[in-house]
């Protein structure tokens, strides 16, 4: 569904100034503990820098991740369709500065499964996009199968490599990315012996690649039936492959 170009820009920019207003108020906290000390101990003033440290800092990232499609667009030549562009900047709002500054994760027990289903299903559509980008040159004589599972493949590749980031900087900076510090009891797939870690890591996978899949037939089906379509959409996005 093509999205206006006025509204898109609209909608962009609001996530932005959202992000940019949060980044100021956070940044005007920490000036304010450190100007007033109003808190009872050093330890609490510690404490409430760098929680508005944090949500300043993953505000930051949000909003620089929002221009990389710029970048794509005006250096790369890949023009990313304006449904898809929404829907990853809303995307990147909600998982990344979203679940920091409001602790969503540990808050909401369904927000982790939406957002790697979600996930899963974004990065589906990117796969079944580069299969252009990649057998172009080459023809595009393709089995719909293979397309499908090139889709589902890539979505289920990126997910993992995520989850082996998160056990990195887990290992490396003893922050719990992976969730191993929650109680055994707390609601995840599989049983309490396995350790939260293991099962908030395989929870995430599995419903990554059932977006993957639920995309992937998507994907099947419209490079089937519809593939003067789908071959149009593709060379929108890459028209230089």
């Amino acid at each position: 569904m093509p999205v206006n170009p006025a509204h898109r820009h609209r909608a962009i920019w609001a996530i932005r100034i959202l992000l940019i207003g949060s980044i100021l108020a956070n940044l005007a906290q920490v000036v304010a503990h450190l100007a007033h000390e109003d808190l009872s101990s050093r330890v609490a003033l510690a404490d409430a820098v760098s929680r508005n440290v944090e949500t300043a800092f993953w505000g930051l990232v949000t909003l620089a991740l929002t221009f990389l499609h710029d970048y794509f667009e005006k250096h790369q030549n890949v023009h990313i369709p304006g449904v898809v562009e929404v829907a990853m900047i809303v995307f990147l709002y909600a998982s990344v500065f979203l679940s920091a500054r409001l602790n969503l994760y540990d808050r909401v027990w369904w927000w982790d499964i939406v957002l790697h289903t979600i996930s899963g299903v974004l990065l589906a559509f990117i796969g079944f996009l580069l299969v252009y980008k990649i057998n172009n040159r080459y023809g595009m004589n393709l089995s719909p199968l293979l397309v499908a599972l090139f889709a589902f493949s890539f979505s289920v590749t990126v997910n993992v490599l995520f989850e082996i980031y998160e056990f990195a900087i887990d290992i490396v900076f003893g922050t719990s990315m992976q969730s191993w510090d929650l109680p055994a009891d707390t609601v995840e797939m599989g049983r309490s012996f396995q350790g939260i870690g293991l099962r908030d890591t395989m929870s995430d996978l599995i419903v990554d690649a059932v977006g993957a899949a639920a995309m992937a037939v998507v994907c099947f089906f419209l490079y089937r039936d519809e593939r003067k379509k789908a071959l149009e959409l593709m060379k929108s996005v890459f028209p230089d492959a």
